[in-house]
C-alpha cells in the first residue's frame, strides 16, 4: 500500500556529537543507514524527502530540503518538510530511528483524519515526536512557536489537535518496541550492527 497523501520525511541534520560523525552515512549492510532507511520504507510514501543542513546523499528516490531556519531544533527540520512537502502530511522519522516497523505506519496512517493536526505513539508515558504523522497544515504554529523562542519538538502541541496512540496498541505488532530504538552512540551502533 501507498499512502498517497503522506510523504516521508527523515530528519538527518543533527550534531551527531554523541556518534562523531554523520549518523545518516554509518554504513549498513552494503549501503548507508539512511540508504537502509529509504529502502525498506520509502516505496510506502508518495515521495521521500531528507532535511538538514549540508547532506550528502546520493539516493535517486529522495530528495533533499535544507533547513529554512537557522535555530538549532529537529523542529526546524520538520518545519522544512512541511513546507517543501507535496502531499498534506509527512510522517516524520529520525534517521537514527532505523528498525521502524510498517505496521506501525500503518497504525498511525489509520488513525489520521481531518480533525487530527498530529499522530503520535506514547511510549512509556512519552511522547514519540520524531516518529509521528504531522499535518502540513501545523506548518503555521511551528514558525510561530518558533519565533516565540521555542525550540522543544512537541511545545507547539497545545496550539494543534493531537491524536494519541497507545503503547499497548502497538506492542501487539511490535512487542519489543524496536520501533524506538534510537541509534546515539558508537556503542549502540556496535550493538546493532556489528555484533
Amino acid at each position: 500500500m501507498i499512502f498517497k497523501e503522506t510523504s516521508l520525511l527523515i530528519l538527518a541534520g543533527g550534531a551527531s556529537s554523541r556518534m562523531g560523525c554523520p549518523k545518516h552515512l554509518l554504513p549498513v549492510f552494503g549501503g548507508t543507514m539512511m540508504d537502509s532507511i529509504i529502502n525498506r520504507l520509502g516505496g510506502m510514501f508518495a515521495e521521500t524527502i531528507v532535511a538538514g543542513r549540508g547532506i550528502e546523499l546520493n539516493h535517486r528516490d529522495a530528495r533533499i530540503v535544507e533547513d529554512i531556519r537557522p535555530e538549532q531544533s529537529p523542529l526546524v527540520g520538520i518545519l522544512s518538510g512541511l513546507k517543501a512537502s507535496s502531499t498534506s502530511n509527512v510522517f516524520v522519522l529520525g534517521c537514527d530511528m532505523p528498525f521502524v516497523k510498517p505496521g506501525l505506519i500503518h497504525l498511525l496512517t489509520s488513525r489520521k483524519d481531518d480533525t487530527s493536526d498530529v499522530v503520535i505513539p506514547v511510549i512509556r508515558g512519552y511522547f514519540e515526536p520524531l516518529c509521528a504523522i504531522y499535518s502540513c497544515r501545523t506548518s503555521d504554529r511551528i514558525a510561530q512557536y518558533i519565533d516565540s523562542g521555542g525550540r522543544k519538538v512537541t511545545g507547539f502541541f497545545q496550539t494543534v489537535n493531537v491524536a494519541e496512540v497507545r503503547e499497548s496498541e502497538i506492542r501487539l505488532f511490535d512487542p519489543l518496541l524496536k520501533s524506538f530504538t534510537n541509534l546515539n552512540t558508537p556503542n549502540d551502533y556496535r550493538n546493532y550492527y556489528l555484533s
